[in-house]
């Protein structure tokens, strides 16, 4: 299935215009195409790039595509075809015949550091950029833009000028729970650099695991973690090929158990302890100092900041004032998470200090904003996408409220807070560079399934707002897309799964149309899990919001009759875990229009059951409507995690 809608998107003649996130001004022409897989670079700079683009068409089925560095045509003998997919600095041997290159990259200092044009002159597209940035972004545009067939590369006659409208457009992994194994960061990197980020976040250091292997600190490398050094140097250069700075986060004062547990003699015995003396002060800069031996492309530092809970403020302050001097002697910048109020006088937080808001209640965006800070949004609605270590039960919107983010909108997903809903609106985005989308706590193998579809929404909203139409448009271009990110990460994304037919019985509910009043474009956990024929606790529809209104599910039943079946029990599953309880009421209909309400639930009853059961006279029943207040006693009750919704004649 996958191969099959890799080559209906690669031999699609309108999927060239079809680019995720939409580009600022495009025009092409069909007719005539570009033909070839010589990419040139006159600019030694982009090489990496130029290189990145050939594995690509590589990926895609042109196993001819080959490098040329320092010219542009038949005279030049430096073609260097690509081994591997995945290793961008072992060009193959220099035997590729030399041939008039296809697509040529050259530098235009005018343009911004990752904007990009796209000219197509005589038989060749030329590509201007001022930086490796902005080549990278022009190398993932044509991943995306090719047509291949029969092994051969061909593009329209393009014209394209593209800028991003926000600089600071990130995903972040957390590694301080679960591993994340290189494997896995490298179809990261991937990710960000196919649907144009800029910045992967790695947050390596936590309570539970410590994912850096620091020399001079070795104690505090947690073996799990699953990485060396020489991994991480490797990462570097694989993510600076493509154009993402990696940016490292070291947490502390907060989150600090294994630094303070292994070297109490350095870092105290306490997160006051590791925020206020002079060994501990030393201690974190050598750990700095050591991440960005290895980083060399990163902007910026993340030293954490946030709920570091026991520490007064004050101190907290002056800790990151200090820490910030020490990175911008490194000439980065600090960013943290939000975390200590405003200060004031010499004890306020550096307005250099760049501010993740995340929360929105402690410190709230507006009161960031007229402090002098420069803010990134990373509030819980639309960013956060939530594992709850340790244990596997996801909090994430769906993917439409990431696509229609609103960079001065802070919102929570908890209705027990104040921010939820609405949200905190600032009064401009002034001031605000961009978005962070935290996968926070997670499993490796959950990443790329519920994260990729949401990333490339956010980041279409940061890069091009202005150029992006409606959601129905971008989940058409995002269907082209997928397959062609599968093939050049070398990933397969999971496909919804369906029970066998032979084990439903008279199950009407069974592949039943799934309609729903909010969570329609959930990925993975989408309502189409509610009639599927699983049960499991991890096979539920996450629908969002079920507060302050309760969530309608609506489930069209299937019989082969012109006539409604008869109907006279309906069963409901939910994530049973433990205490927790779905508040719901049940109603059915003969005809979608007219509905009765046969019972509702309460907490207990479930009982010990994972399910509850609804006997009635037996009627003609069409379709089953859930309005539902979500999932109590479970993270939080603003989601509903039903699993299943069966219907039987007795």
């Amino acid at each position: 299935m996958r191969s099959r809608l890799l080559a209906l998107a690669l031999l699609c003649p309108t999927a060239a215009a079809q680019f995720v996130p939409a580009v600022e001004e495009v025009s092409w022409r069909f007719a005539e195409p570009v033909v070839g897989e010589l990419v040139a670079t006159e600019e030694a700079a982009f090489t990496p790039q130029a290189e990145v683009l050939v594995q690509a068409l590589r990926s895609l089925g042109v196993p001819g595509a080959a490098v040329q560095v320092g010219g542009t045509g038949p005279a030049d003998d430096s073609v260097r075809p690509i081994d591997g997919a995945n290793d961008a600095d072992a060009p193959g041997p220099a035997s590729t015949p030399a041939v008039a290159a296809t697509l040529r990259l050259t530098r235009d200092d005018s343009l911004g550091p990752e904007a990009y044009t796209v000219q197509h002159t005589g038989e060749a597209l030329v590509i201007a950029a001022s930086t490796p940035a902005g080549a990278a972004r022009a190398a993932a545009t044509l991943a995306q833009a090719v047509q291949v067939e029969d092994g051969r590369a061909s593009w329209p006659r393009l014209t394209i000028s593209d800028a991003p409208q926000l600089p600071y457009r990130c995903f972040m992994v957390d590694m301080g729970r679960n591993p994340h194994s290189p494997e896995t960061l490298r179809a990261v990197v991937d990710m960000v650099w196919f649907y144009k980020g800029n910045l992967l976040q790695l947050h390596l250091t936590d309570d539970q695991l410590f994912s850096w292997p620091s020399r001079a600190f070795p104690k505090l490398y947690s073996e799990r973690a699953g990485w060396t050094w020489q991994d991480f140097v490797e990462l570097e250069a694989y993510a600076a090929a493509r154009g993402v700075a990696i940016l490292p986060e070291l947490d502390v004062p907060g989150h600090s158990t294994i630094l303070r547990r292994e070297y109490p003699e350095v870092f105290g015995t306490s997160p006051t302890d590791l925020a206020s003396t002079p060994e501990a002060q030393a201690g974190v800069e050598t750990l700095i100092a050591e991440l960005l031996e290895v980083f060399t492309s990163t902007p910026y530092v993340h030293i954490g900041g946030d709920e570091a809970y026991g520490v007064p403020q004050n101190i907290q302050r002056d800790f990151i004032n200090r820490l910030d001097a020490f990175v911008r002697a490194k000439g980065k910048r600090t960013v943290v998470w939000e975390g200590p109020r405003l200060g004031v006088g010499d004890n306020k937080v550096d307005e250099r200090v760049l501010q993740i808001n995340w929360r929105g209640s402690d410190f709230p965006a507006q009161d960031m904003l007229d402090a002098g800070y420069e803010v990134i949004n990373a509030s819980w609605d639309p960013m956060y996408i939530v594992d709850h270590y340790p244990r596997t039960m996801f909090t994430a919107v769906e993917v439409e409220r990431c696509y229609d983010w609103n960079p001065r909108r802070f919102a929570h997903i908890n209705h027990g807070m104040p921010t939820f809903g609405e949200g905190h609106i600032t009064k401009s985005d002034e001031g605000i560079l961009g978005f962070c989308m935290p996968w926070w706590e997670g499993r490796e193998e959950n990443l790329l399934v519920l994260c990729l579809p949401r990333f490339a929404a956010a980041s279409s909203a940061a890069w091009n707002r202005e150029g992006e139409s409606d959601f129905a448009d971008f989940q058409a271009r995002q269907r082209l897309a997928i397959p062609r990110f599968e093939a050049i990460a070398g990933v397969d994304l999971p496909e919804m799964p369906f029970a066998d037919p032979a084990t439903q019985g008279p199950n009407f509910a069974y592949r039943g149309p799934v309609s729903v009043s909010d969570g329609a474009s959930q990925p993975h956990f989408g309502p189409a899990r509610l009639t599927n024929g699983l049960t499991d606790r991890l096979d539920h529809f996450l629908g969002f919001p079920t507060q302050p209104e309760p969530l309608e599910i609506v489930v069209e039943l299937l019989h082969p009759a012109p006539a409604p079946p008869t109907v006279g029990r309906v069963v409901v599953h939910e994530a049973a875990v433990n205490g927790s309880y779905e508040l719901y009421e049940l109603l059915i209909s003969a005809d979608g229009i007219h509905y009765d309400s046969i019972g509702t639930t309460t907490e207990g009853t479930r009982g010990e059951n994972a399910f509850v059961e609804f006997a009635f006279e037996q009627r003609p029943v069409s379709h089953v409507k859930l309005l539902t207040q979500g999932c109590h006693n479970l993270t939080f009750p603003s989601f509903s995690r039903l699993t299943e919704i069966q219907a039987f004649a007795e």
